[in-house]
Parts: structure tokens; C-alpha cells; sequence
């Protein structure tokens, strides 16, 4: 070998990595992925928040347009029942007996009222895309707009029926982000015990239906204004309910959110 092959060989050798230079290397990208992911995560979720808002308010614009299409009577904010004629929003069904085949299915979003001449005949509006479960709806309409009046979860709410008896529409709450360990979201929506006592308390735990805060905290909401909303939860509790890890009773006294959500849980003559 020349004198001249023999430097070229060297100079390729010194301009490689040394393996404690690789190793140097790794860790510098290892932390800056670290570093940057979290951000990632956040672009991606605050991205399926809008979408998950945008949602909400083609709904909410549905549920509007329903009343204003029906001598402005609201449709019913319950899922219990799919009988031919009702109003539902969606029909689920009841939860017992056991063997509902149309719980949880696209038949119940689309034996609901607002599906059939207010959504564009689309069921990807009722799913959330941060909703990781397997349900195929992911919100729940308010108690307050035309829900059960049996008293049977002792809230208290005195529903409003129509869209002129809505007072203050711009606090007054229509869809919310929901969960539900079931295979459906049960009913609707009113996680309040007593809305009428001095100091109210989240009611007791139901695999069925529960709030959520999967979106950073926190959850999209709308208003019977049909503007829609971003609430972080405030109270560390209040997110530890969502996620189903502490009950009711815990998350309760002295609640920012709890007393928040009061507000917009009021209907006639609250």
C-alpha cells in the first residue's frame, strides 16, 4: 500500500463517530424528542378540541333548528326510548332488560330526530375525536332542555320545553362532553344532586353517564345562544370524578366547578 492510500485510510478514520460520540449524539436527540413531544401533544389535542367544538355547535344548531321547525317545542334531551313518533334526540333505548340491540349503535343516532333532517344524515358529528372509548356519541344534551321530569336522580330541574321559556340563552347549557363506562351515555345530562339545596353535590356515581375531561382538563360545552365554550376544570377533584377515580361524595364540598356548573343547570322557576 502507498504512502498516499495509507493517509487517505486514516483521514476516513478519524472523521468517523466513536462510540462514545454516537452514544453523545442519542442522548441529545433521546432529550430533545422529550422535550418536544409534549408540545406535539398538545398542538394535536387543542386541533381535535376545535373539531370536537365545531361538532358541538353543528349540533347545537340542529337541536335550535328542530324547535324552530316544531312550533319551538325542544326535543326531548332523553335517550331512554326509540318508540316510533318520539322526539328524542338520539334513541337508545333503556339499559334494562338486558339485550338492547339498539343501544349504543349508529340505529339509535339515527332514530333520533335531530340525525334525520338537521345533522347532513352524518354520525361522525355525535363522536368526539379525543373520545378514546368505543362509543359512537360522545356528548349528552342537559336535563334542562326538555328533559325527564320524574324526579328519579332527585335533581330537582324544572326543564324548560320550549325554545321562548330559555332565559338568559348565553348561560344556559345545551351539549356537553360525555362518558359512560356502558355502551352508550344513558339519558341526559345533569350531574347535580339537589340542584335547590344550599350547598349541591355531584350525584352518585353512574357507569352510564359521567363528565369528562378529556380535553386537557377540561371540557367543550354550548350554550342555548349557540355559542360553544372551552372549560378547564379548576378543582383537581372535579378531574379526578371525570376519570372515574374518587367518588362524589369526595369531589363535592367546596367545588368551584360544581357550584359553576349550578349556574347553567337552572330551568324554570330556578
Amino acid at each position: 500500500m502507498s504512502k498516499q492510500q495509507q493517509n487517505t485510510g486514516r483521514q476516513i478514520g478519524q472523521t468517523g463517530f466513536t462510540l462514545i460520540e454516537l452514544l453523545v449524539t442519542i442522548s441529545i436527540m433521546a432529550t430533545l424528542m422529550s422535550m418536544l413531544l409534549p408540545s406535539l401533544n398538545r398542538a394535536r389535542e387543542a386541533g381535535q378540541r376545535v373539531v370536537c367544538r365545531s361538532n358541538m355547535r353543528q349540533l347545537t344548531i340542529a337541536w335550535y333548528m328542530y324547535a324552530t321547525d316544531n312550533e319551538d317545542n325542544l326535543c326531548s334531551a332523553d335517550t331512554k326510548w326509540n318508540d316510533k313518533g318520539a322526539n328524542h334526540w338520539v334513541g337508545d333505548g333503556t339499559l334494562l332488560p338486558p339485550g338492547n340491540p339498539i343501544g349504543g349503535t349508529k340505529e339509535a343516532i339515527k332514530s333520533g330526530v335531530l340525525w334525520r333532517s338537521y345533522t347532513g344524515r352524518s354520525t361522525e358529528l355525535y363522536k368526539c375525536k379525543t373520545d378514546g372509548s368505543e362509543l359512537l356519541r360522545s356528548y349528552s344534551i342537559s336535563r334542562t332542555m326538555n328533559g325527564k321530569t320524574c324526579n328519579c336522580e332527585h335533581d330537582n330541574i324544572n326543564p324548560f320545553k320550549t325554545l321562548g321559556q330559555i332565559s338568559r340563552p348565553a348561560e344556559k347549557l345545551v351539549i356537553i362532553d360525555a362518558s359512560s363506562q356502558d355502551r352508550w351515555i344513558d339519558g341526559s345530562f345533569s350531574p347535580i344532586r339537589d340542584i335547590e339545596a344550599e350547598v349541591p353535590e355531584w350525584p352518585l356515581t353512574k357507569a352510564s353517564h359521567n363528565i369528562t375531561a378529556r380535553h386537557g382538563e377540561g371540557c367543550n360545552i354550548s350554550l342555548a345562544d349557540l355559542h360553544c365554550e372551552y372549560w378547564k376544570w379548576r378543582d383537581r377533584r372535579t378531574v379526578k370524578l371525570a376519570n372515574w377515580e374518587i367518588d362524589p361524595a369526595e369531589a363535592s364540598p367546596g367545588n368551584v366547578d360544581l357550584e359553576r356548573m349550578v349556574g347553567l343547570l337552572r330551568g324554570l322557576g330556578q
